[in-house]
């Protein structure tokens, strides 16, 4: 018998990060159209309760239909911290913060989506170019605990290696592996859900811009991936990433 549901044999979840154009104009309606949902991580940045241009409950209005359709909004922090060992002008630096600072920043995101939609239940985090401690030095310390209390998992990053994808029965929820698949043909993708699949796992892809930015997917490959999904509901299943989550901390002890 399957661990996962109705006897399929591997889960996938679809992510997309930063909130770009293009999710809102190329990738939901297409997931939609394809009857699949995924989960979207925002930042939901602003400086107003109001309507007004630069508010943040402005930014986040519309996707109010796509998580009523069945998406998960997910938290990708308020600020978008990175440090990339670099001196980072368009975000803070996670090399200068403290832990404090970045659980005040993270739990001003997570108000800020559950004002919007409220709707939603345990929603899941995805650590800000994949980096998941905060300080320098001696004084670094992971983020991860922090990510755990506050969420029903986290998405960091794993290598282009479909045996590699998330083992259900012995991963870590708030660190999970996922394919950053920018610039990847549509052949190679469906290559690494079908072996994932193969083997009872979990795999998790995360986009950026779709034909858009400097991380993108092509449209035409992002289409064929969905299509292959599509066509192959009844061996995989595919959720939104804290769905998926929930599923498996249900089924799994992993104290035990």
């Amino acid at each position: 018998m399957s661990f996962w549901p109705e006897d399929t044999q591997g889960a996938i979840s679809l992510t997309f990060d930063d909130g770009y154009a293009s999710h809102l104009k190329v990738a939901v309606p297409h997931l939609n159209q394809f009857g699949l949902r995924a989960t979207f991580y925002l930042n939901p940045k602003g400086d107003r309760e109001s309507f007004g241009v630069s508010s943040w409950r402005r930014r986040l209005r519309p996707w109010l239909p796509v998580s009523r359709a069945g998406h998960e909004i997910g938290n990708h922090s308020l600020s978008h911290p990175c440090s990339l060992n670099i001196q980072v002008d368009w975000a803070k630096n996670l090399l200068d913060m403290s832990l404090d600072e970045l659980r005040a920043d993270l739990i001003a995101a997570q108000q800020r989506l559950q004002a919007v939609f409220p709707h939603q239940g345990k929603n899941s985090f995805a650590y800000p170019c994949y980096e998941t401690s905060v300080g320098r030095g001696r004084e670094r310390v992971s983020y991860i605990p922090l990510v755990a209390e506050m969420f029903v998992a986290g998405r960091s990053r794993g290598e282009l290696r479909a045996e590699l994808a998330n083992d259900p029965q012995y991963c870590d929820l708030h660190c999970l592996s996922s394919w950053a698949v920018e610039r990847q043909s549509g052949a190679f993708m469906i290559g690494l859900a079908e072996q994932a699949v193969s083997l009872g796992r979990w795999g998790i892809f995360t986009f950026h811009g779709i034909q858009e930015g400097h991380l993108p997917v092509g449209d035409t490959d992002f289409i064929e991936l969905l299509d292959y999904l599509a066509r192959q509901r009844d061996r995989i299943w595919v959720a939104p990433l804290a769905e998926v989550a929930g599923y498996i901390a249900d089924r799994v002890n992993f104290n035990s």
